[in-house]
């Protein structure tokens, strides 16, 4: 074994609980903001971009199933506590398991079930300053282009094409530089689709815990949901291209 390698060993309990932590914090203070600005007219708390998914993907692959499932249910559930004083079990379906095992552990799974490589086989990462600055940019495009459907009034879920475009284009112009690998990324793409349907269907049965039919719950929040969480999750993708190699360098990443 390498002295770097014996060296990111020896470091990565206290760091990457550390990294959980933060992660966690992050996904309270963002889940905060959009459980407040952006939550359903008919279900507390369910937002209609809910931004977190991205940071809740990348803290399951990175940090593994279960301290992803801590970083990301702990942090939906302190959001959801913060913005509604949401204690209750309708609140702990729809923000620790929905948020920690869907979003954050069953990502970790399916990244090592299929050994779908993290970075996406990105050639050229970003820089640490550079790459958190696009990252930014590209999440408030996202929330301008989704919150831009107020404006409009687009019916149903068409107001989610705006952000969907918004974050495909925005990546293609800012992101350009990571040369993906196609496959690598449609397969990151099918597990962030899968996650987040089974996010939407525990967000749809805990309304229905909390008194709505189950075929209305799974229409709205539903379908809003999943929409809503996939949109945020491809951002996680981008995330995980542009800060694995750095990441697993700096023995945060689990193995």
């Amino acid at each position: 074994m390498s002295i770097q390698a014996e060296y990111i060993r020896e470091r990565d309990p206290s760091l990457r609980m550390i990294t959980a932590v933060m992660i966690a914090v992050f996904i309270t203070l963002i889940g905060y903001v959009a459980m407040t600005v952006g939550s359903s007219p008919t279900v507390k708390g369910a937002s209609f971009i809910w931004l977190p998914a991205a940071l809740q993907l990348v803290a399951g692959v990175w940090l593994g199933p279960w301290l992803g499932l801590l970083a990301g249910g702990l942090g939906a559930y302190a959001a959801g506590i913060l913005a509604y004083g949401g204690w209750g079990i309708v609140d702990i379906i729809m923000n620790p398991i929905a948020g920690g095992v869907a979003n954050a552990m069953l990502p970790a799974i399916l990244f090592r079930m299929y050994r779908v490589d993290p970075t996406l086989g990105a050639q050229r990462p970003a820089d640490v300053l550079s790459g958190v600055v696009k990252a930014v940019v590209l999440a408030i495009v996202v929330l301008v282009a989704g919150y831009l459907n107020r404006l409009l009034q687009l019916p149903g879920q068409w107001g989610f094409i705006l952000p969907l475009i918004a974050l495909f284009v925005g990546a293609r112009v800012l992101l350009r530089s990571l040369a993906l690998n196609k496959a690598s990324f449609l397969a990151a793409v099918g597990i962030a689709v899968v996650s987040c349907a089974a996010s939407a269907l525990i967000g749809a049965i805990g309304a229905t815990v909390g008194g709505k039919p189950f075929a209305a719950a799974l229409v709205d929040p539903g379908i809003g949901w999943f929409i809503g969480d996939t949109i945020s999750a491809f951002l996680g993708l981008y995330l995980l291209a542009m800060f694995t190699q750095r990441a697993r360098a700096a023995g945060i990443v689990a193995s």
